[in-house]
């Protein structure tokens, strides 16, 4: 899928919610509104896995904060500090950052790799939605991911005021380590895995 395509659907679907010259809308247009929103939907769904509905938990010393962002694909909003049961990269990205589309394919490689041992997931600040879904299929994100789209949140309460930046949080939630900066290879990102979360992949 490519960035042309997500705004070919947004423009589709546009179009016939608004209909034409103020008219009353017809069976018809009704039906193509109604499957021009699923297209959209759709798209949204490829673009990125659905956020986890995650019980509420107290937040732990030395873990995430309890910030609660909005899904940026489908499923509903996260609290960071929800985010426990499995070793986590939290992956702080944005649109407009060449070093993050740089870093994605390193992150899916070692994302599949890992399966089940680990949770990615990914917090997209300081650009609007609609950019950040093109970005998401433009670098190939493969993980959920929330949104913060002025990014104040993000800088205040993770302290990450450039990314990409990328946090390893332990299955009890506490943050074990952090890389700020593009981590430019596979082997790299395993290193700290092992070094951070103590798995070996």
């Amino acid at each position: 899928m490519n960035r042309a395509l997500v705004a070919g659907v947004a423009v589709v679907a546009l179009g016939s919610l608004a209909g034409c010259g103020g008219q009353a809308a017809t069976p018809a247009s009704t039906a193509s509104a109604r499957a021009a929103t699923t297209a959209a939907a759709r798209v949204v769904a490829d673009i990125l896995p659905p956020c986890p509905a995650l019980p509420r938990v107290a937040p732990v010393p030395g873990g995430l904060p309890d910030l609660r962002l909005a899904c940026l694909g489908a499923g509903p909003a996260v609290r960071l500090s929800d985010l426990r049961g499995t070793p986590m990269v939290l992956n702080v990205w944005a649109a407009w950052c060449t070093n993050c589309a740089r870093e994605m394919p390193i992150m899916a490689a070692v994302q599949r790799q890992a399966g089940s041992r680990l949770r990615f997931f990914g917090v997209h600040y300081k650009a609007p939605k609609a950019y950040a879904l093109q970005s998401a299929v433009d670098f190939g994100v493969a993980f959920p991911s929330v949104q913060d789209e002025p990014g104040d949140l993000v800088v205040q309460d993770l302290n990450a005021y450039a990314p990409p930046q990328t946090l390893f949080v332990t299955a009890d939630g506490r943050v074990a380590g952090r890389k700020i900066g593009e981590i430019r290879s596979q082997a790299e990102l395993t290193a700290l895995i092992r070094e951070h979360l103590g798995v070996t992949l």
